[in-house]
């Protein structure tokens, strides 16, 4: 499964000058585990509620995220779900999102006038028939969430066939990422593109944009799209579950990209 391109060098040398952009080896899949985007931030204020605690201030926590527009079930354990839904609050503060629940956090979520219209609306929904009408709460909320739990895999390393936090291949770490939503998609990239989802005109942050001919002919990868032309993708043996950059869309992935779907 893993995947090899061939750049041109004329079209790479000046990008190739001030950063190794490209890796010359694509993996198809590949899945992260559940760390924060990066390394926790110690604030002054310490850590209030440490990951893992059980108790009725977990409980509060969670009613206050769910408060926020954040869908989670308010069981007193601070769990991975919890940590992705704080994950995603704190983005949408504009932080750099770490997990750790702190007295900034806590003062965020205890703001009374910031229900769930704090939460960052980042797409719009789709316009289909009636029978695929989409709730613009629900669709904002899954967003924030699939850009949340994606990041919060970065770094990931690469295992073939992989399923799992331990390690995914690229189709596998799309799959994760949307059934940690209770969303069930095909295994493979063709089988995505081909039964899952809408399709959209052009991406919005948290759909998964589609590519062909890669490492193969036909659909052959996917990446969860966050703006600015750049998408959180398994990439390689050496680099795990990665964000791209502008460049990489500019002078590789626009060249192969097919389109995009939103689930």
């Amino acid at each position: 499964m893993k995947k090899t391109y061939t750049i041109r060098k004329g079209a790479v040398m000046a990008l190739v000058a001030t950063s190794m952009m490209f890796s010359p080896v694509l993996t198809g899949s590949a899945f992260a585990h559940g760390a924060a985007p990066s390394a926790p931030v110690q604030s002054a204020a310490g850590i209030v509620i440490p990951q893992g605690a059980q108790g009725q201030e977990v409980a509060d926590l969670q009613k206050k995220l769910k408060d926020h527009g954040y869908n989670l079930k308010v069981d007193g354990i601070y769990g991975p779900i919890t940590q992705e839904k704080v994950i995603a609050f704190q983005y949408a503060q504009g932080w750099n999102a770490d997990g750790i629940v702190d007295k900034p956090t806590l003062n965020a979520l205890n703001r009374t006038n910031a229900k769930s219209s704090d939460v960052v609306q980042t797409s719009k929904p789709v316009q289909t028939s009636a029978a695929k009408t989409t709730n613009t709460a629900a669709a904002s909320d899954n967003t924030n969430d699939t850009v949340a739990i994606a990041k919060s895999l970065v770094g990931t390393p690469y295992v073939f066939g992989g399923t799992t936090p331990a390690g995914f291949d690229s189709s596998g770490f799309i799959n994760y990422v949307f059934s940690q939503q209770g969303i069930s998609l095909e295994r493979t990239h063709a089988g995505m593109w081909e039964n899952n989802g809408v399709h959209v005109s052009k991406p919005s942050v948290g759909d998964v944009v589609f590519f062909e001919n890669t490492y193969k002919s036909g659909v052959s990868h996917s990446g969860i799209y966050i703006g600015n032309n750049q998408m959180i993708h398994a990439g390689t043996e050496d680099t795990g579950v990665e964000v791209t950059t502008p460049e990489q869309w500019k002078y590789y992935w626009s060249k192969h990209y097919i389109g995009a779907k939103r689930f």
